[in-house]
């Protein structure tokens, strides 16, 4: 099995996506690992990228207790978790405005000072490096579709059984470069393991906005 740096695979998505779009997309990773994959798809047709801030749900200091996420103003709670949990709304209603606060500081940052992306009526293609929790992606997918997306592409290298179920009533087309049967975190494999920092991503934005104010 072939290993890929993020930065490859986003090469290699850019080439597949290339038979399903045809207008200049948006480009918005959901996660900074993402982001690095985002910018090759972003350079190769020319669009702007952004990011997707999102925070899980969990109870703080209880491990194993993720009851949903946040991104970017559109919340999913898990009942069933919730009732699992034995989490009273009030104190659901409290981590999720924590949450909400937590995430807005977060968008501001990670943009580096990048207005917000316009979605409305336009292709958007969300993209991660297939290593984010499920409930976290679908979430952001959720957020595209209430900001307006007329049409939402999930690409990623890899991504679970699971991910697909959360994203089908969000997304209207998912490209992956390996099937799902690929063990998720086998294919990504930089040579540095260090986390994607938010001035990189800041960077990554603001580079592929130059010469797009026609679009942004």
């Amino acid at each position: 099995m072939l290993m890929l740096t993020r930065a490859e695979a986003g090469r290699r998505l850019a080439m597949g996506l290339g038979a399903l779009v045809r207008d200049i997309p948006a480009v918005v990773a959901v996660s900074p690992g993402g982001a690095r994959v985002g910018s090759e798809i972003a350079r190769a047709f020319e669009a702007p990228l952004d990011i997707i801030a999102g925070s899980r749900l969990e109870v703080p200091g209880r491990s194993h207790s993720v009851f949903g996420a946040v991104a970017d103003g559109s919340v999913i709670v898990l009942p069933d978790r919730v009732r699992a949990l034995g989490l009273p709304d009030d104190y659901v209603a409290g981590l999720v405005e924590i949450a909400r606060r937590e995430v807005d500081r977060t968008a501001r940052a990670l943009r580096g000072g990048a207005p917000e992306l316009e979605l409305q009526e336009r292709t958007v293609v969300l993209v991660d490096d297939g290593l984010s929790d499920s409930v976290l992606v679908a979430a952001g997918a959720r957020s595209l579709q209430e900001h307006g997306a007329r049409r939402i592409i999930y690409v990623a290298p890899m991504a679970t059984p699971e991910l697909l179920s959360a994203l089908e009533p969000f997304c209207d087309e998912h490209l992956l470069l390996y099937p799902v049967e690929v063990p998720v975190g086998t294919v990504i494999c930089d040579p540095q393991f260090e986390q994607t920092t938010r001035l990189e991503v800041g960077a990554m934005i603001r580079r592929s906005r130059s010469g797009l104010a026609a679009v942004v």
